[in-house]
């Protein structure tokens, strides 16, 4: 969601990714897959992030570091509660054109006519 805000840009497809699993870890290699980020660019920007702290280093498996974002980082927390808060908007606002293109199909059935959906 916040790609669609803030733009196509490195430091927000990470961020924007470990926002949406907030709770979990990931090595450069996953970064770089599910972020669509190459991984010379998530190891320039996950250098970025842990020095302002958005992100920590979590524990290593094998040679591998994991990360995620840092849940008791005042920044972090406001940037999950408006990404939260832009989601419940965004589905309000899809709600609201599903009841505004089967509320005129719902009136006419409880009228008693036949309605085809096409």
């Amino acid at each position: 969601m916040f790609k669609d805000i803030f733009g196509d840009n490195p430091q927000t497809k990470i961020l924007d990714f470990l926002a949406d699993h907030p709770n979990y870890d990931y090595n450069i290699s996953d970064l770089s897959k599910k972020a669509e980020v190459s991984r010379p660019t998530v190891y320039k920007f996950l250098q970025v992030l842990l020095k302002k702290n958005l992100i920590i280093k979590t524990r290593d498996v094998g040679t591998s570091s994991m990360y995620k974002l840092n849940l008791e980082n005042n920044l972090v927390k406001l940037m999950l509660k408006f990404d939260f808060e832009l989601a419940k908007e965004q589905a309000d606002l899809e709600s609201e054109k599903t009841v505004d293109i089967y509320e005129p199909i719902l009136s006419s059935q409880r009228k008693g006519s036949k309605v085809m959906l096409t």
